[in-house]
């Protein structure tokens, strides 16, 4: 009996994980850039005959759709790959979401206002740039290069933590990021999240069954034990 309400416990709460991971997949659909969160669960013995659920969380980078804009500082990747991004502290972080802008001292920025970097530091636009930028993340300003971009790929990229909706930060202290080679930039390009709606929310729909069934199982081996101890106290 004992067995069926430690069994039950580990199904809410790896249900209970699920449906935390899957409610940010839906939320973060419609953010350009977002990668879809994964989680995947081990059982782990424990002595009395115990079971404990561990949950492993991961991110999907799967491909994104790119949708047109025709925005010169909209800017979306084709390949493996990710925007350098410097925080105001120094430290960097990465992203898939282009959504760039103009900040007041002729940088590039994000809408959150962290500097986008290029190959040799922040990039400076002078006031009225035209600027193209290359599929190779070459800025062009009226045919003078005035910086590239610097694309980041990972050789194993589950060493990037979620550190916000769409940015990633490396797990060690040991930088790991090399130069992308297979990835292409687009201009006028942004790319939407990996997340297929439906399909996380008929996930959601049968997690919500798991954690009910798991609810009930535990609510009958708590039951049958409440019995079994009155009838000991007999």
């Amino acid at each position: 009996m004992l067995s069926v309400l430690y069994s039950s416990a580990g199904g809410l709460e790896a249900a209970s994980k699920t449906q935390d991971v899957l409610a940010r997949n839906i939320a973060g659909a419609s953010q350009h850039g977002y990668r879809r969160a994964t989680v995947r669960f081990a059982d782990e013995l424990q002595q009395a005959g115990g079971r404990v659920v561990r949950a492993e969380e991961g991110t999907s980078f799967e491909q994104g759709q790119l949708v047109r804009t025709d925005a010169p500082l909209d800017l979306a990747l084709e390949g493996d790959g990710f925007f350098t991004l410097q925080k105001p502290d120094g430290g960097l972080v990465y992203t898939r979401r282009g959504s760039f802008t103009l900040g007041a001292n002729g940088r590039i920025v994000t809408t959150s206002g962290l500097t986008v970097l290029g190959t040799g530091g922040p990039i400076l636009l002078a006031p009225g740039a035209q600027l193209t930028v290359g599929a190779d993340g070459t800025l062009l300003d009226r045919g003078n290069t005035v910086g590239t971009l610097r694309i980041a790929s990972f050789p194993d990229p589950s060493v990037l933590a979620a550190v916000g909706t769409t940015l990633f930060a490396e797990k060690g202290a040991v930088p790991t990021a090399t130069p992308a080679v297979d990835c292409r930039v687009r201009q006028g390009f942004l790319e939407n999240s990996n997340v297929d709606l439906l399909a996380e929310m008929v996930r959601m729909v049968e997690n919500t069954r798991a954690y009910q069934a798991s609810a009930k199982a535990a609510s009958a081996a708590d039951s049958a034990l409440g019995q079994l101890r009155e009838v000991a106290e007999v």
